[in-house]
């Protein structure tokens, strides 16, 4: 018994409309999401590459610049734990996403107005981290309380998709409208996307949201109802029902429970382990490149647009994603994501041999691109498999606070490291060195992430909590068509 039918007994409990079932639609909460991951990225995309520019105008050097990306980190790695915690707390998700896009308006309008104030800048980003770690902690979490295990992987990847257009489209679309409209039109445009996603935001209803929603009303109507020992008794047994279904966990599972409720529970599983810890490398790979490449390109004598261009060979190919999903959902995550990942490493140390073609270099970029996609979204699945089978759902923004801290953590050191060993050395060696760390994630892989066989488990421990949770509810419903 999958997802829809436990649903079905939350409208019937609540009698809701042909437009609520839609708003709690999962189609239309993954639309959400994946807006929500589009804006925040195309945000982050548009303002990002206009930053040096304006600290040049403020007479600010370089330095300045990395404070700027430094806020940013900072708000990013606060806000992700936070978001995860409060959030797993909540009956809902809706209420810290809608915050943490507060977060994003106010970042968008600090900076259009702090143009000429360096400090108005640094609160900006800032604001600008905290909406990016809750966004994408809540973002991957309520995808995880909507999807059954056999269909989170490739909803996953397509909700990676607006990740992918968010970035493609943010730094050209900055340039043209600060040039052709005027210098605060970027930030004008960015309000406008932030408005629409607002709207979407307020008008989800979520799966678990319903369902404490259908609990809380019936035990409101058995409590008005109580007459004499023998309808305590009965009360007494729907609340421990209504206990169970809200997250308090049964005798059998309370221990799993109470490991999985914190960040130091997580921490100690080993398959989730190896999921942050492709996760690191996957941004760290990416992000290791992006300052040095640049560089290793114009030594072809091609212009900074053509450069621009090339580019997108990384990102472009990310569409394979909610192929990878699917596959990953299908047969488990360790064999396609071991390969993507050697496969990857190779691509890498290639690109930096020395008198490679131009266009060799751009297909290699593209190889690189895919099976970064190929590796990465069957972790998301990963996250939330671990949190379902382990914590019995009782953590799911926690976890993806932690693939986002672990994520941004990559970010900041792969510039730092790849730029000092370009820099010394050559780009051969700065590839080896990428190279070889992302190669070095495979033991972790093979050993310890998901193949076939623990797909299976997943998904039967996922129909057995969704079966737990229909009966309750079903007991629900028959005992309030009773009265």
């Amino acid at each position: 018994m999958g997802r829809c039918a436990t649903l079905n007994n939350v409208d019937d409990i609540l009698g809701t409309s042909r437009f609520t079932r839609f708003r709690s639609s999962n189609h239309f909460i993954s639309f959400t999401v994946g807006l929500a991951v589009f804006v925040d990225l195309l945000c982050y995309g548009i303002i990002m590459p206009l930053t040096p520019f304006i600290v040049e105008r403020l007479g600010l050097g370089s330095t300045a610049n990395g404070a700027l990306i430094a806020c940013y980190a900072v708000g990013l790695l606060i806000s992700s734990p936070v978001a995860g915690i409060i959030s797993d707390r909540m009956a809902n998700r809706r209420v810290p996403m809608v915050a943490g896009l507060m977060a994003l308006l106010l970042s968008t309008v600090l900076f259009m107005e702090g143009l000429d104030h360096f400090w108005l800048l640094l609160l900006a980003r800032f604001s600008a981290g905290l909406a990016g770690g809750t966004m994408m902690t809540l973002g991957f979490a309520l995808l995880s309380d909507t999807y059954p295990a056999n269909q989170l992987g490739a909803e996953m990847g397509k909700v990676m998709i607006g990740q992918t257009l968010g970035l493609m489209v943010g730094p050209p679309m900055g340039g043209i409208l600060q040039d052709h409209v005027g210098v605060k039109a970027p930030y004008v445009f960015c309000i406008i996307l932030i408005g629409v996603d607002l709207a979407a935001r307020l008008l989800i209803i979520e799966p678990r949201s319903a369902k404490v929603k259908a609990i809380r009303e019936f035990q409101k109507r058995q409590n008005q109802t109580q007459e004499g020992q023998g309808q305590g008794e009965q009360s007494l047994g729907i609340e421990k029902n209504i206990d169970t279904l809200e997250g308090a966990p049964t005798p059998a599972k309370a221990q799993a429970t109470s490991e999985m409720s914190t960040l130091k529970g997580l921490l100690t599983n080993k398959r989730l382990v190896t999921a942050l810890f492709v996760s690191f490398i996957n941004a760290f790979l990416i992000a290791a490149l992006e300052p040095v490449l640049p560089l290793y390109l114009a030594d072809f004598g091609i212009s900074k647009t053509q450069i621009g261009v090339i580019f997108l060979a990384i990102s472009i190919p990310s569409f394979v994603a909610p192929v990878a999903g699917w596959y990953s959902d299908k047969h488990g995550a360790k064999v396609m994501s071991g390969a993507a990942i050697a496969i990857c490493g190779v691509f890498v140390v290639v690109i930096g041999i020395p008198g490679l073609p131009l266009w060799a270099i751009i297909l290699f970029l593209v190889g690189v691109g895919a099976t970064c996609a190929v590796y990465i979204t069957p972790v998301l699945g990963e996250i939330s498999a671990v949190v379902r089978v382990t914590g019995e759902g009782d953590g799911f923004a926690r976890a993806f606070a932690l693939f986002n801290m672990v994520f941004s953590l990559g970010m900041v050191v792969g510039p730092l490291l790849g730029s000092v060993i370009y820099q010394e050395t050559s780009m051969l060696w700065t590839c080896v060195l990428i190279g070889v760390v992302t190669v070095l994630t495979l033991p972790m892989v093979f050993l310890y992430t998901g193949g076939k066989a623990q797909k299976l488990r997943d998904q039967a421990q996922y129909e057995k909590d969704m079966q737990e949770e229909s009966m309750v509810l079903s007991q629900m419903q028959e005992q309030n068509r009773q009265q």
